[in-house]
């Protein structure tokens, strides 16, 4: 699958202007400005405005924060294993890379699936079972009527069907760990080699999670466009005796010109993560548990 860009950025022939735009559908310094940051000047004490290039980088800070809040990948996002031996590039032909997934006998008998590290898993690229030798025992790419993928949960069940490589002979139809059954000890790691594509698609991005990519993005603007501009006058005192004049900003460690702005906008990022209700994270991954 080609790799999809955050953003892209277009430049006017004409005036050679530069915009930022996303196939992704993520927010843009131009939606910041115009929505979070809707009648705020974002310029300094001469009138110059923020370049949308800074912005941009607010905005890719929001997106990393909120994959790590989320779990999840906010665009499709290729994934592969074993790249430097494959002579794989970085950022042409994947994205992330990911370790083998290990064989569990008394996990696969219990639950019979693979658990993929990322939800919201797209397209299923590669699947083999390959021995520490480099030989392929299975090339389920081959058989696509015996992997059944669950996209959101990233589940990737696997059901033989009669027929199909020597290895699974006197296994009856449909025995779910045959497939495994006959090379591998009961604890075998990293024989699954999976590349696959995980994340939101555009269609899935929904406008509460664009949103607060956006609100974070702004928070980080307004923090910084704040300290660029005078601050308001809170005191202002003449003596005509001595001609002593006196002002007081509103200035502090904890004032800012836009400060009750920024105020507002992370209470509202706060309570989308806020786990008390609920979670964007559970509503997007499902409950994690744990035991010791």
């Amino acid at each position: 699958m080609p790799i999809i860009s955050y953003y892209e950025s277009v430049e006017d022939p004409g005036t050679g202007e530069i915009t930022y735009n996303s196939p992704v559908g993520l927010p843009t310094p131009a939606e910041v400005r115009r929505r979070w940051c809707f009648g705020l000047p974002l310029t300094d004490q001469y009138g110059q405005p923020m370049d949308d290039r800074d912005i941009l980088s607010y905005l890719m800070m929001a997106v990393k924060d909120t994959e790590r809040h989320l779990g999840i990948f906010l665009k499709p996002t290729v994934i592969c294993c074993n790249v430097e031996s494959r002579g794989l590039e970085q950022g042409e032909e994947y994205e992330v890379e990911e370790p083998p997934y290990d064989y569990d006998a008394q996990r696969w008998q219990n639950f019979g699936f693979l658990q993929l590290r990322q939800r919201y898993v797209s397209k299923l690229e590669a699947f083999k079972l390959v021995a520490y030798g480099g030989q392929v025992s299975v090339d389920f790419m081959h058989y696509p009527d015996w992997t059944k993928l669950y996209k959101k949960s990233g589940q990737l069940h696997v059901v033989s069907k009669s027929g199909g490589v020597p290895m699974l002979g006197g296994y009856p139809s449909g025995y779910n760990t045959a497939p495994f059954a006959a090379p591998l000890l009961s604890r075998t790691p990293q024989v699954f080699h999976v590349d696959y594509t995980a994340g939101l698609t555009k269609e899935q991005l929904s406008e509460d999670i664009r949103a607060v990519v956006g609100k974070q993005a702004a928070i980080a603007t307004l923090g910084v466009a704040g300290t660029a501009v005078l601050e308001g006058v809170s005191n202002y005192s003449l003596s005509l005796d001595g001609v002593v004049e006196s002002v007081q900003t509103t200035a502090s460690a904890t004032n800012s010109t836009y400060s009750a702005h920024i105020k507002q906008l992370q209470q509202e990022v706060d309570s989308f993560f806020d786990p008390k209700t609920g979670g964007a994270r559970t509503k997007m991954r499902g409950f994690t548990m744990g035991g010791i």
